[in-house]
């Protein structure tokens, strides 16, 4: 389905698109067991949307120039809220701003979601679809279900879901963000953003006065580092947790297992299954 919202932030940016891009310090996610950075098979019953189509149809267009006027309004509220007051007062100021950031996400995105996730599990469903991923994972095969979803969204009137539920699909995905939670995820995670931040400090403090070449010779050196560090901390987690969603996938019969980021209809939840194997 399109993502509700992203992360709630009165400071960040509305989503530029339907599909939610969830925000991060840095992208450190582990690469999921039988995903390809592309998906091309065979599976006959696979559709596709361009979320990124959807996302600029009139409707979300307002949507987000709202919410970004929303945002801005916000943001020079809590710039005076927080002035003079303790860090601990910040941090709450902070964390009521964020509710009402999300609040109101949901009160401007939540229709316009429900309608598109509608149209797009009626037509997945009038075409005997069992899963509909995003496009940006296709590079050949499957059914683009974007013109059917798009013409749906432009009629007038409400967009009822179908009354059956998606049939069994042997695509399964998992939600990435949950794994990211779990111990030792979550350590390797730590470990490696400390390292970076770290890292990051004394690149600063190096590139002062250099010239553009010793600049570059600066960040070739920065960048060979943070990749070997990866390699140490976050690698072995990520095969790790590959082997654990590769063993899920084989006890259910799955052909593939892709992000939910990328899952917009359809599918079978392994998550679940993936977290008790991991603890």
């Amino acid at each position: 389905m399109l993502r509700s919202q992203p992360r709630a932030s009165f400071g960040r940016r509305p989503w530029s698109r339907a599909r939610a891009i969830v925000g991060s310090a840095l992208v450190v996610g582990l690469i999921l067991a039988f995903t390809p950075a592309v998906l091309a098979t065979d599976i006959a019953d696979i559709g596709f949307v361009d979320q990124a189509s959807i996302g600029q149809l009139g409707p979300f267009v307002t949507a987000q120039q709202q919410y970004a006027d929303f945002q801005r309004s916000l943001a020079a509220q809590f710039q005076a809220q927080i002035k003079g007051k303790s860090p601990a007062d910040q941090q709450r100021i902070y964390a009521d701003f964020n509710a009402r950031a999300a609040a109101k996400q949901r009160e401007i995105f939540g229709p316009l979601l429900d309608r598109a996730n509608n149209a797009i599990a009626s037509v997945a469903a009038n075409k005997g679809l069992s899963v509909v991923v995003d496009k940006s994972i296709i590079i050949y095969g499957g059914m683009d279900l974007t013109k059917d979803v798009v013409d749906m969204l432009n009629q007038p009137g409400p967009v009822l879901p179908p009354v059956n539920t998606p049939p069994p699909s042997s695509v399964g995905y998992v939600d990435q963000r949950q794994l990211d939670q779990t111990p030792k995820v979550k350590k390797a995670n730590d470990d490696f953003m400390q390292f970076r931040q770290s890292l990051q400090a004394q690149l600063s403090a190096q590139l002062r006065g250099k010239s553009a070449d010793q600049r570059q010779q600066v960040i070739t050196s920065f960048n060979s580092q943070l990749a070997d560090e990866k390699k140490k901390v976050i690698d072995p987690v990520s095969d790790s947790t590959n082997s654990v969603i590769a063993s899920v996938a084989k006890k259910k019969g799955l052909l593939l297992v892709i992000d939910s980021q990328s899952r917009v209809y359809g599918g079978t939840d392994v998550t679940p299954d993936v977290l008790k194997e991991l603890q």
